[in-house]
C-alpha cells in the first residue's frame, strides 16, 4: 500500500522528536523550511503536522511557531463504548501470544474481507490472549500494512499494549478511527483447535478497521471469540 508523503513527514518528524533531535520545548523548523527540505507542499507540510498535533507531540501557537510538546504520544484511546479505552485495557489485562507473523498479498477473498486492495502487502500476526495456564479467550488474525515492518519486533517485545498504539508511537501515523463489526460465527477448525473448543462450536467474529485522519486502513483485524468467554455489552438512551 502506497504512504501518502504527509504521513512520511509526520513519521520522520515523531522519529527526531523522540530521538531527541528536536527535544521537548524546542521549536521545530518552520513549516517553508520543512517543505522545502521535505520537498512538499505547504498543505501537505500542514497535514503532517495536524497528526503530529493529534498525537500531542507538537503545539501550534501564534507568533512562536511549532513547539514540541512530548516526546512521546499521549497515552492511547478513550473509550467507553465510543473510543478504544475498553480494546486498551482489555490488551493490558490479557498479553497477546504471537504464534505466527508472515507478510502476505491480499488476494481477492481477503482483500474484499478486509475492505483492502486486491494486491496490496501485509504483515499477517496470528495470535492468541488470555490468562496463563487457561484456554485462551480469542484468537486474532491481524493484518498491518507491510510499511510498518518493523512493528513485528515491537509487538512481541510489548505483548500487553495494542499494535495500533505501536504505530502511532514508533511511527506518527495516528489511528483517527476504529470500525468494528460483529456478528456470530461457527468456529473454524483451526481456531478452533488453538482455542480448545468444538470446530464449528458457536462464537462471535469481530472485525474491525483500523484508519487514520483521511480514511485509509492502516490495520485491520479479525478476531474469534468462543461462546461463554466474551461478553458485549452496551446502553441505549431514549433521546425524547
Amino acid at each position: 500500500m502506497s504512504i501518502s508523503l504527509y504521513t512520511r513527514i509526520s513519521e520522520e518528524l515523531a522519529r527526531r522528536i523522540a530521538g531527541g533531535v528536536y527535544a521537548v520545548g524546542a521549536v521545530l523548523p518552520s513549516e517553508n523550511a520543512l517543505a522545502e527540505e521535505f520537498d512538499a507542499s505547504r498543505h501537505t507540510l500542514r497535514a503532517a503536522l495536524r497528526q503530529l498535533q493529534d498525537l500531542g507531540l507538537i503545539a501550534r501557537r501564534r507568533g512562536s511557531g511549532t513547539v514540541v510538546t512530548a516526546a512521546r504520544p499521549k497515552a492511547g484511546f478513550s473509550q467507553s463504548l465510543r473510543s478504544l479505552e475498553d480494546l486498551v485495557q482489555l490488551a493490558a489485562r490479557t498479553p497477546r501470544t504471537i504464534l505466527q507473523v508472515q507478510e502476505i498479498v491480499a488476494d481477492l477473498e481477503l482483500a474484499a474481507r478486509l475492505g483492502v486492495g486486491p494486491g496490496t502487502r501485509w504483515l499477517r500476526f496470528a495470535s492468541t490472549r488470555g490468562t496463563p495456564g487457561q484456554a485462551p479467550v480469542v484468537w486474532t488474525e491481524l493484518y498491518v500494512d507491510a510499511h510498518y515492518k518493523g512493528v513485528r519486533k515491537l509487538a512481541r517485545q510489548h505483548p500487553d499494549r495494542l499494535v495500533s498504539e505501536l504505530i502511532e508511537e514508533h511511527y506518527g501515523r495516528r489511528i483517527a478511527s476504529v470500525e468494528q463489526t460483529i456478528s456470530a460465527c461457527a468456529m473454524p477448525a483451526a481456531v478452533a483447535g488453538e482455542l480448545q473448543v468444538t470446530p464449528e462450536s458457536p462464537g462471535l467474529l469481530i472485525l474491525r478497521h483500523y484508519k487514520d485522519q483521511a480514511g485509509q486502513i492502516v490495520e485491520a483485524s479479525c478476531s474469534y471469540h468462543p461462546a461463554g468467554r466474551y461478553e458485549f455489552s452496551t446502553t441505549l438512551i431514549r433521546e425524547h
